[in-house]
């Protein structure tokens, strides 16, 4: 499929737009399934596209393994339980040209800290209560409270270019990014959905030799095979499982990305009204009624596996002891009428497509099954928008649950998602008060194997009290030339500094 990556492809249509694409040995072409709504703002939740690993750099790295590595930081050591000393790389330059250095990360904490600002990702650092420059290139951060979790949450704050950032202020900086990266955008194309990066030689991580990325936007994911199949792309993201058989016909390769979050249904138990959900006999009958083995193999495939606790093999707090909920719709029948249901009741669930190929057709399984035991389950489509406003608002009158993922990627550990799912989230939606001694206890042990105990009785717990309606993994598919080496992966599939395209003779 080599032959692809060089030839010049005039008349494809995306958008409706009639478009010549002439790449180069150097170019790479990328389907990506969404835009990156904030641009390259370095604080926001949404992954920016992709883009923002290419770009900036973080203190730490977490792989797609959830391997905790070193980034910007060499090193670091716990020096107390509140005191935590990183020892910086040297040598290292933004993309303008400006030194990285101790006293970097300190002005890019002030910012990122700023009390007139109140930056998305503040809350996933919020254990850091002061910080300081020790020397050129080591760096000491005191937490409020034992974390022992703080080398992971760094991983997700991104070092800016503080010079650059007062310069240009929050808005121009997230469009023209400074970062430490090996890329830099040099334009986003109309509503940022066709962002260009180019190589930036002083980064000092290597690339290969691709030194031009050029992503276009493609919501649908049969136009992004199509691209692939007719040579305008070399690299596509979020592949639905009903077009790998014909991508892997076609010789393209397919890549298969485990992930430890879980979509699953969250039940309202905090309300002011009366609710079956609030009896677990209610929520484990739901977890049996929904055949979500089914799910996996006929509507995702077999690429996603089926989830019965809050986390999965290879997650830390996993926990095999768990009894898993098998499909049996009569056990689940039985479940009701002992909790006095045996006429069943309704339900209503806001549910938003999106968050992985096949989701309208799993929710809509989900209430069929459901249906199947009595509980007549209406589904209400509402705009990712709408939802997050909801989610973070807690306006759910008139809804009994909401599709949600159990995120556990960021950190590669389930303690986020229980405090989401717990009394202790700041718009509460389901809450057991046993729980929290346990959940608080986990945050602050700083021995790994003592944690990681508690971790899975935290799981024991939510999964015999059923606290949410799992369904199935985020696992998810990148399809690729032939003609590429892609290295490692990251859970959406770009490190674009390891791909490399193949010589004629590989």
């Amino acid at each position: 499929m080599s032959s692809f990556r060089r030839m010049a492809i005039a008349g494809f249509s995306i958008f409706g737009l009639l478009t010549t694409v002439q790449a180069s040995a150097e170019t790479l072409r990328v389907g990506w399934p969404a835009t990156a709504v904030t641009a390259a703002y370095p604080f926001a939740r949404d992954d920016g596209g992709g883009l923002r690993g290419a770009i900036y750099d973080s203190l730490t790295w977490l792989n797609v393994k959830g391997v905790l590595s070193p980034r910007l930081a060499l090193s670091w050591e716990i020096e107390s339980a509140n005191t935590w000393v990183f020892r910086l790389r040297e040598n290292v330059v933004f993309s303008n040209g400006e030194p990285f250095n101790a006293e970097t990360v300190v002005s890019a904490l002030d910012i990122f800290y700023d009390p007139a600002v109140l930056h998305p990702r503040t809350a996933d650092m919020g254990s850091i209560e002061s910080y300081r420059a020790r020397g050129p290139y080591e760096l000491e951060i005191t937490t409020s409270q034992p974390d022992p979790l703080l080398a992971k949450r760094l991983s997700q704050l991104p070092m800016i270019e503080p010079k650059a950032w007062a310069d240009k202020g929050q808005d121009l900086y997230s469009k023209e990014p400074v970062g430490t990266g090996p890329y830099s955008v040099i334009s986003w194309g109309g509503n940022n959905a066709q962002p260009v990066l180019e190589h930036v030689p002083t980064s000092w991580r290597p690339i290969g030799n691709i030194t031009r990325i050029e992503v276009t936007v493609i919501s649908d994911p049969g136009t992004r095979v199509s691209g692939m199949l007719s040579g305008q792309l070399d690299f596509i993201v979020s592949l639905a499982s009903d077009d790998i058989p014909m991508m892997e016909l076609a010789g393209f390769i397919v890549h298969k990305t485990d992930t430890p979050n879980i979509l699953s249904i969250a039940f309202r138990t905090v309300r002011s009204d009366e609710s079956p959900l609030t009896d677990a006999r209610v929520r484990r009958a739901m977890n049996h009624a929904v055949d979500k083995g089914a799910i996996s193999k006929y509507i995702l495939g077999g690429l996603n596996q089926v989830a019965h606790q809050p986390a999965l093999p290879g997650l830390i707090g996993y926990n095999p002891d768990a009894v898993p909920f098998d499909y049996n719709p009569e056990k689940a029948k039985a479940l009701l009428a002992d909790a006095g249901f045996s006429d069943g009741f309704p339900l209503k669930f806001a549910v938003y497509g999106g968050l992985l190929p096949g989701d309208t057709l799993i929710f809509q399984k989900m209430a069929q099954d459901l249906g199947a035991i009595g509980i007549e389950t209406e589904l209400q489509q509402v705009s990712f928008p709408d939802y997050v406003r909801r989610l973070f608002n807690g306006e759910w009158d008139g809804i009994d649950g909401f599709s949600i993922g159990w995120m556990n990627n960021a950190l590669w550990d389930p303690q986020k998602s229980f405090e989401q799912f717990s009394c202790a989230y700041s718009a509460a939606f389901y809450c057991d008060e046993d729980m929290m001694p346990l959940i608080e206890a986990a945050s602050t042990e700083m021995d790994p194997v003592a944690r990681e105990q508690m971790l899975k009785d935290i799981v024991l717990a939510y999964t015999e009290s059923a606290a949410a309606l799992w369904l199935i993994d985020f696992a998810g598919a990148s399809a690729y030339n032939a003609g590429i080496d892609v290295g490692d992966f990251r859970l959406d599939g770009t490190v674009y500094e390891q791909m490399t395209f193949k010589s004629p003779n590989d």
